[in-house]
């Protein structure tokens, strides 16, 4: 596996799996070989070595993750086509909630979209102070309050893709989407203490005991939410190319003629001052 757009290292028996594109704030493509696949790939190597007992999850750069690579990716023009696209993006989450070994998330600067809902998969996330999460694609047609629901609540699932807006780590904290939040020149090794401890510990019964917690969230409602949130997902992904901007245009056609800068000016168009305070 050539790992191009990740860096992973491993030590003091912690995987570490970097994020690793800075220059664009480390995008989560979803071509074949491309990010998810080499997650998977040091994900499995981290399971098979028995001297790691943690995978921490990072972002190198200025942020986590700003999300899906708008860009850099295959366009979908069919139902079918979203469907496969979701199935194997959820696919991929399955298996990262399934790992066999606990999966820290330590978050800076932007965790946007496609990059939330690979937080969401980790078992315990930490976030910095200047930490900034949200689904911005809901301002131009696409998808990404799916996997919240369970975590924050109907309310905030809804304003958080309904808006687009932004929110803190302290916010972050209060809804339950990130555990703690530490100093910004803290939070790596602040996830990198809480990893170590967790290899100090029985592997077999980390993993028994994150199976347990697993199920009984599985079976009080998250397994049937998400097949439900994908159906849905998958429409509204196939309604997407029809989205516009407030000058009449698609952000399908912004996107392909000016890239991501174009969509940005095209989104501010709409509003920039944040309604939440």
């Amino acid at each position: 596996m050539e790992l191009d757009e990740i860096s992973y290292e491993k030590a003091d028996g912690v995987a570490e799996i970097t994020l690793d594109r800075p220059a664009q704030l480390n995008p989560i493509s979803a071509r074949a070989g491309g990010t998810r696949d080499q997650i998977l790939w040091a994900l499995r190597d981290a399971e098979d070595d028995p001297d790691i007992g943690c995978v921490l999850l990072k972002g190198s750069g200025s942020a986590f993750s700003a999300g899906g690579d708008l860009t850099g990716n295959a366009r979908r023009d069919t139902a079918y086509e979203q469907n496969e696209f979701l199935e194997r993006v959820e696919t991929f989450h399955r298996r990262l909630r399934g790992a066999r070994l606990p999966v820290v998330a330590a978050v800076h600067g932007y965790c946007l979209g496609a990059g939330l809902q690979l937080v969401t998969c980790c078992d315990l996330v930490i976030a910095a102070e200047g930490a900034r999460f949200g689904v911005p694609e809901g301002r131009i047609g696409l998808v990404g309050a799916s996997p919240l629901v369970s975590i924050v609540g109907r309310q905030w699932a809804k304003f958080l893709i309904l808006t687009g807006e932004l929110i803190d780590a302290s916010r972050a904290r209060e809804i339950g989407l990130v555990l703690t939040v530490e100093r910004d020149d803290e939070l790596v090794e602040r996830a990198r203490d809480l990893c170590r401890r967790l290899t100090r510990l029985p592997r077999e019964a980390l993993l028994l005991n994150k199976r347990t917690v697993d199920a009984i969230a599985e079976a009080a409602g998250d397994a049937a939410g998400r097949t439900t949130g994908d159906a849905r997902d998958a429409i509204t992904l196939g309604d997407s190319a029809s989205a516009r901007a407030p000058d009449g245009r698609t952000f399908r056609d912004i996107i392909d003629r000016e890239g991501t800068a174009g969509m940005k000016a095209a989104r501010d168009a709409q509003y920039t001052e944040p309604w939440l305070r």
